[in-house]
């Protein structure tokens, strides 16, 4: 993740990866296929850590808008724990070489239906918002506003207590 984050999806060779890791390349290439089957397992695993959440909040039956704020909540906490997670995924969502494996991006948007009709069917969210729409709101712009916040701070990595209330109150006012 590292490497993907300061070199960027094309910058990483999986030889790059493999000298990183202390490894030989053909051990890198007796796990993986390639450089994309690699990060694209990278990045299931960090989905899957997001997502996990979100199923176990939705099973609680809680609503939309609790949902949602611990969506961005989570994303925030996993930022200030782990920044070279939220970093990678903001390289990779904003790096046009990369393509994401169609079944890690059918498994987001399978959440965020479910996340839609919650939200339709409670009254709290605008009948004209769809998934796509909350794939930019609640991915996209968050990760764009933590990383705003990362790079205004100038390599100290945490996002501060103000700014996480002021994104969910935004995200709230954008999906009502």
């Amino acid at each position: 993740m590292k490497l993907v984050v300061e070199k960027g999806f094309g910058g990483a060779s999986a030889i790059l990866i493999a000298k990183d890791a202390g490894v030989a390349t053909g051990y890198f290439y007796r796990h993986y296929k390639g450089k994309k089957e690699m990060v694209n397992s990278l990045l299931q695993d960090v989905y899957q850590e997001m997502f996990t959440k979100f199923q176990e909040l939705s099973l609680q039956g809680l609503t939309f808008s609790v949902i949602t704020e611990n969506m961005i909540r989570n994303f925030i906490e996993l930022a200030n724990a782990n920044p070279v997670k939220i970093k990678f995924l903001y390289v990779l969502t904003h790096d046009y070489s990369f393509v994401v494996d169609p079944s890690i991006k059918e498994s987001i948007f399978r959440l965020l239906i479910q996340l839609k009709n919650l939200g339709h069917e409670s009254g709290e969210l605008d009948k004209e918002i769809n998934e796509d729409d909350l794939y930019q709101i609640l991915i996209m712009n968050v990760l764009q506003t933590i990383n705003l916040g990362f790079r205004k701070q100038k390599g100290k990595n945490s996002f501060k207590n103000p700014a996480t209330e002021h994104l969910v109150y935004l995200t709230g006012k954008v999906l009502r």
